[in-house]
């Protein structure tokens, strides 16, 4: 027996779906600039004190 959904549910499913996919995608690409920001911070700061202690 084929379950068939009303095109209403379709269109929802469809819309949480791309939401899902989205957000994942969001998470990981905000995680991966978080820890190059984090870096770059953390090499600027090396480099100020490096040239205050000359």
């Amino acid at each position: 027996m084929v379950l068939l959904l009303p095109p209403v549910f379709s269109c929802n499913l469809a819309a949480l779906s791309i939401a899902v996919l989205y957000y994942s995608w969001r998470d990981g690409y905000h995680k991966k600039r978080n820890e190059e920001k984090k870096l770059r911070e953390r090499v600027a700061y090396m480099l100020w004190v490096a040239a205050n202690r000359c």
